[in-house]
């Protein structure tokens, strides 16, 4: 996207639920594809593959990075392998104690005990953001939020929805088991997710009873989680719905809690037992005897999830889930528009996944050490999401993240809470006349309140930090996804200047014991860059 297109973009926004291949137009033009990125990783290399799979390049994160391979780069972002189940990866710590305090059900209490129970809630909403904003701010290696992030928006959950709220305390279990299993078995995490005690109450999996399916969730399984629209029927929905039968999320104190609280059960009389049929595969029946959490479990969500998944039907729904997902990741990492990816790049990537059995670490590997992914013609051309412009920037400059929860919810993405059950639309949506000023308005105030001789010793990290040319030259790179003119390079050297220095008066400035004056340019340099359009591309 260059900056023309930019500035003339309309804000209506796009969904990717709502568009079919055929309404894409291909306009990128990259014609290379999986295979890996030979040599070494350039600084440039280095600060794109940051922007993309973390919130923002910061200093020490492309010290780690510059000169490695794609491969050596990779791994370490990606950090060591760790089995959820057999060997959990350490998550970080709750945001407080209340993440383990219960509260009786408010529809069932009085007005005044319903109210109270719910500003509790919205407290607790408030500090699970700011939680899991500080968790994006401080996160060094191996980088993860941005991929749990993506997976948030993916598998969503609303906190509020349907006049009502989910339990802050299951949000936060659902963020820690997203983190959890956002780079293994796309199988075991679809599972996790369809046990998940938010998902069930959310999608109405705890209303889903034999007799009195409840479709919601088995309807969204296919059609935003696994395969995509147009890959299934109504009667798979409904067969689906049925395996999906008996399940409860305990979240109250006043209602069972058989496996501990805040722990999805199984309740043998709510389940359907009879047979399902669906994707060209039967789901036994079973008698009452066999109607336990162990075995339902085993048999009927892991064998819908194997039917969802399966390769043998040779009918075109074989490499389903596949491509969609292939897809979701490609307009997340690599180009948000909502155009058709090329179509060799995505074969490859789509038998990737299928040689290695849906883990998603080869697959984000692949993407990530891809030749296609360090094309020219994909940088510069993501429109940042809030979080990677409001964290990735104060991550940036080493500012605080305190107002950035808040920041984010004004300009639309609200941590924890989409606005419906298919995530954040992206793409054009994150820039309208509303968002554009106070995305703005974020940075200047940023800007503003670092210290003095806080922002001096970030600029002095740069090689040639006393060059007012090539401090400036460093800094466009840091901040911006592409080169810049030579005639905005200069205009931004004034800035620097504040046209009232001359360029052989900077060394002794930035080199000097009064921070203030060189802040004070600084602060000059740094405002001009943020007005940019392409500041807020990525």
């Amino acid at each position: 996207m260059n900056r023309r297109d930019f500035l003339r973009m309309n804000t209506s926004g796009s969904s990717f639920r709502a568009r079919s291949p055929q309404d894409w137009d291909d306009t990128l033009g990259v014609t290379a594809g999986l295979e890996e990125r030979p040599g070494q990783l350039t600084r440039a290399d280095a600060l794109h593959l940051l922007r993309r799979f973390t919130l923002a390049p910061t200093h020490d994160l492309l010290a780690e990075i510059e000169g490695k391979t794609a491969q050596e780069a990779v791994e370490l972002l990606l950090g060591p392998v760790y089995d959820p189940e057999l060997n959990p990866e350490p998550l970080p710590e709750p945001p407080g104690p209340w993440v383990d305090s219960t509260e009786e059900d408010p529809l069932e209490a009085d007005l005044i005990t319903r109210n109270q129970i719910e500003k509790r809630w919205e407290n607790q909403h408030d500090m699970l953001r700011q939680w899991w904003v500080e968790r994006m701010h401080a996160e060094t290696l191996p980088a993860r939020e941005k991929l749990t992030l993506f997976w948030s928006g993916h598998f969503t959950t609303e906190f509020t929805f349907d006049d009502v709220y989910s339990v802050p305390q299951l949000l936060y279990r659902q963020n820690q088991m997203l983190r959890s299993y956002r780079q293994g078995d796309l199988k075991q995490f679809v599972e996790q997710v369809t046990l998940d005690g938010a998902m069930l109450a959310y999608l109405g999996g705890e209303l889903n009873v034999a007799g009195n399916p409840n479709e919601n969730y088995a309807r969204e399984l296919f059609e935003l989680f696994t395969t995509g629209l147009g890959w299934y029927s109504e009667a798979e929905v409904q067969a689906s719905a049925r395996v999906l039968t008996g399940w409860k999320a305990s979240k109250y104190n006043s209602a069972p809690a058989p496996r501990g609280m805040y722990k999805s059960y199984f309740i043998p009389e709510d389940h359907d037992i009879g047979a399902k049929e669906l994707l060209g595969g039967i789901i036994a029946a079973r008698d009452e005897d066999f109607n336990t959490e162990v075995l339902v479990r085993r048999d009927e969500i892991r064998g819908m999830i194997e039917l969802i998944f399966a390769l043998e039907r040779n009918d075109g729904r074989e490499h389903a889930v596949a491509r969609f997902i292939g897809e979701k990741l490609y307009h997340y990492f690599i180009y948000s528009k909502p155009v058709a990816p090329p179509e060799d790049f995505m074969l490859q990537l789509q038998q990737r996944f299928i040689d290695n059995n849906y883990n998603m670490r080869a697959v984000l590997g692949a993407i990530l050490r891809s030749a296609h992914f360090y094309e020219p013609a994909v940088r510069g051309v993501q429109i940042k999401t809030p979080a990677e412009f409001m964290v990735g920037f104060a991550r940036q400059m080493g500012a605080s993240p305190a107002t950035v929860a808040t920041a984010m919810a004004q300009v639309e993405q609200d941590l924890f809470d989409p606005r419906d059950v298919s995530g954040w639309d992206g793409y054009r949506a994150w820039i309208s006349t509303k968002t554009y000023p106070l995305r703005a308005a974020f940075t200047r105030e940023l800007i503003r309140a670092i210290p003095d001789a806080q922002l001096v010793d970030w600029a002095r990290r740069f090689t040639g930090f006393d060059d007012a040319y090539l401090l400036t030259a460093a800094v466009e790179e840091f901040l911006l996804p592409r080169p810049v003119s030579t005639e905005r390079h200069d205009a931004y050297v004034d800035a620097l200047l504040t046209g009232e220095t001359r360029d052989y008066e900077w060394p002794e400035i930035i080199g000097g014991t009064d921070p203030g004056s060189a802040a004070l340019r600084l602060r000059s340099l740094l405002t001009a860059i943020s007005r940019a359009p392409d500041f807020h591309l990525c």
